[in-house]
């Protein structure tokens, strides 16, 4: 490659890494306001409860592909859903999600 071709290449390159590298402290404060929000009384913990009614509220006002589907679920099987992956996250099993946890560090 070269001449325009290279230059034109090269300046895509940077603005892919330009862009993956402003997105990923964007991506991290995400993340960090969703536990803040899931967190309801702000004891830096997140609950069973917390985080099911964080996540429910969530899906239900959504529209997405996996919003649908978890819409089309008895209220059973959206708990079963919801501890399960509560479960998953929560290292330790504690009880409970830090932000390590939310985090998934």
């Amino acid at each position: 490659m070269t001449g325009p071709a290279r230059s034109k290449a090269l300046s895509m390159a940077a603005l892919v890494l330009a862009a993956a590298l402003t997105a990923a402290p964007l991506a991290q404060a995400r993340v960090q306001g969703n536990f803040d929000e899931a967190d309801a009384n702000h004891d830096g913990r997140v609950t069973l409860q917390e985080y099911e009614t964080y996540v429910t509220n969530r899906l239900m006002s959504a529209n997405g592909p996996r919003a649908e589907r978890f819409k089309q679920l008895s209220p059973q099987e959206q708990a079963a859903r919801l501890q399960q992956r509560f479960e998953r996250l929560d290292k330790g099993h504690k009880g409970y999600l830090d932000r390590n946890d939310w985090n998934g560090s």
